[in-house]
């Protein structure tokens, strides 16, 4: 009697669905709105791994036995590009990377199959908390070593990869150019597979590749890549031939100056006066391309510089100490007239020895009487400035600055007094909000002088995100402000993630700096057993399980790349 119930219930019900008022569904199907509401899954989440995608959803309110489910993933929210299907007698199906791209998002929905003479049930789609359409991306398994800068030339690129079970069978590496050129495949074989590592030629200059790793079909790891343009210069100079200052002096707006190896000597306060030069080694190697150099002044309109391949010292005999290694100038005559200089860059450089600060830029007479687009730091150190931090200067002095862009990645700062950014001074709201970034890069004995570690922007906008970084050994002496940062702009976005920070306290073995009023997330706090007199940062003593190994947004080693291993 009990099973005959049953049966004639859902006979009944379904015998519903064919005779009931029908209208047209989102779908486009023809069937009744809220029987087809009845039988729609609940509640799809998606739950990801490093390199799979596990989908769970309630079943419907009405369920049946023999009820079979789809799973669509596509590019879209409007799921015109579905790239797969699952099928799923169940309440969960798996998506891995041998079917879907690594770092692509993509959008998921459920929905029930057609039964008998049931139509399929409406879409499901997973939405976030605001119940929009949420997207996932699998990051994949990561094997790769971080790439080194020294590793990549205009055409060719040094590849590293962890040797363990998953990684024995690797078979090949491809590129594929971001302007959309043809992928390139790379096979990898003998001894490139038992050592771990593939030089890969035949590259282009100037380019950006997306580089992955496999073993047959499964991705071993993931990551970007960018080749350098080949230099062009504009006047090549050889040291103890030709004078530094006077090709500084006669160089044009836009010129490139190669130095051959060997040391350089600017004796005075060096001025690039209302131009934007580049002072580049032909090497691109500073250990052998050396400036002893007391100060830069950008001064003017127009005024900017590039420094590529140098190391510049401002400790040396036959002059004072260093004061600023580079000061921003309104003119000649006057210090405090306003400015719009171009840009900063410095790119894998060594710098080292001031007494006072790296940048110095408050002589404007008025808030935004200085304006710079970009100030780039990559690929570089900077280390002993103000060390005794008894000056009361930020390293970075941007008070009364309207800047675009501050960015420091993949480099490491060491042996640096007081605190790391200032953009204190109250400034007009501009038309775009300053951004800083700083991404894998390594600090070590930083900060002093009562000053707000790593950045006093007061009530100024901007949005800051510090990455992928290790911090360690705060202050070098005295004391810092107890809050790392001071940031009160209404709308301001501040991110702190993926980091490592140790010893990070307001006194020299004081309680730990506040980090507050930051967006935070898959931080850590491992000793990795520095000293504030350490100079190495290698990783390679750490333990095999180490969080900075794998604590990167991709899954990767974090802090300044030259150190990974």
């Amino acid at each position: 009697m009990k099973n005959y119930i049953v049966i004639t219930l859902v006979g009944i019900f379904l015998g519903s669905l064919v005779i009931s008022s029908c209208k047209k569904s989102v779908d486009g199907s023809i069937q009744d709105a809220s029987t087809r509401r009845s039988f729609t899954p609940t509640n799809l989440s998606v739950k990801v791994s490093t390199d799979t995608a596990s989908f769970s959803w309630n079943a419907p309110l009405f369920s049946i036995n023999n009820m079979t489910y789809t799973v669509d993933i596509a590019t879209d929210s409007l799921f015109s590009d579905i790239v797969l299907s699952v099928k799923s007698d169940t309440t969960n199906a798996l998506a891995t990377d041998s079917v879907l791209l690594l770092n692509t998002p993509y959008y998921s929905r459920v929905r029930v199959n057609a039964y008998t003479i049931l139509a399929p049930s409406n879409y499901l789609v997973a939405t976030n908390g605001l119940n929009a359409p949420s997207t996932f991306r699998l990051l994949g398994l990561q094997y790769l070593k971080v790439i080194r800068e020294s590793e990549i030339t205009a055409s060719s690129v040094l590849v590293h990869w962890y040797l363990n079970q998953d990684t024995k069978n690797v078979t090949n590496i491809t590129l594929t150019p971001s302007d959309g050129g043809s992928l390139v495949n790379v096979p990898v074989v003998g001894n490139e597979v038992i050592n771990g590592e593939k030089n890969i030629t035949g590259l282009e200059a100037g380019k950006k590749y997306t580089l992955q790793l496999f073993a047959g079909k499964k991705s071993m790891g993931f990551t970007t890549v960018s080749t350098p343009k080949v230099a062009t210069f504009a006047k090549t100079i050889t040291a103890g031939v030709d004078s530094l200052s006077a090709a500084i002096a006669a160089a044009a707006d836009g010129d490139v100056i190669g130095l051959n190896p060997g040391t350089y000597t600017l004796t005075s306060i060096t001025q690039i006066l209302q131009k934007t030069i580049t002072i580049r080694s032909v090497s691109n190697n500073p250990s052998d391309t050396r400036i002893l150099s007391r100060e830069f002044d950008l001064v003017g309109d127009g005024a900017g510089i590039s420094l590529m391949g140098v190391e510049v010292s401002g400790k040396y005999s036959g002059t004072s100490f260093g004061v600023t290694f580079l000061q921003l100038f309104g003119s000649p005559t006057s210090n405090s007239l306003p400015a719009n200089f171009t840009n900063i860059k410095i790119d894998n450089c060594i710098i080292h020895d001031y007494s006072r600060s790296v940048i110095r830029g408050n002589y404007g007479t008025n808030a935004n009487d200085f304006k710079i687009g970009n100030i780039t730091i990559n690929n570089s150190q900077i280390y002993s400035i103000d060390q005794l931090s008894s000056t009361g200067y930020y390293q970075f002095l941007l008070d009364k600055v309207q800047f675009n862009a501050l960015s420091f990645t993949r480099s490491t700062f060491y042996g640096l007094g007081n605190g790391m950014i200032s953009m204190s001074t109250q400034l007009a709201a501009p038309t775009t909000i300053p951004s800083i970034n700083i991404d894998y890069c390594t600090f070590n004995n930083i900060g002093g002088s009562t000053k707000y570690l790593l950045l006093d922007a007061k009530t100024n906008l901007v949005n800051y995100n510090l990455s992928n970084s290790i911090l360690a050994n705060t202050p070098i002496t005295g004391s810092l402000n107890n809050a790392a940062f001071r940031s009160t702009g209404a709308g301001n976005v501040l991110t702190f993630a993926h980091n490592n920070y140790f010893k990070f306290a307001a006194t020299v073995g004081g309680f730990d700096l506040v980090l507050t009023g930051l967006l935070q997330s898959n931080n850590y706090t491992t000793d990795l057993g520095w000293l504030p007199s350490t100079t190495n940062f290698t990783l390679s003593t750490q333990p095999s399980n180490s969080p900075v190994f794998t604590a990167s947004s991709n899954n990767g080693t974090i802090g300044d790349p030259r150190w990974a291993y």
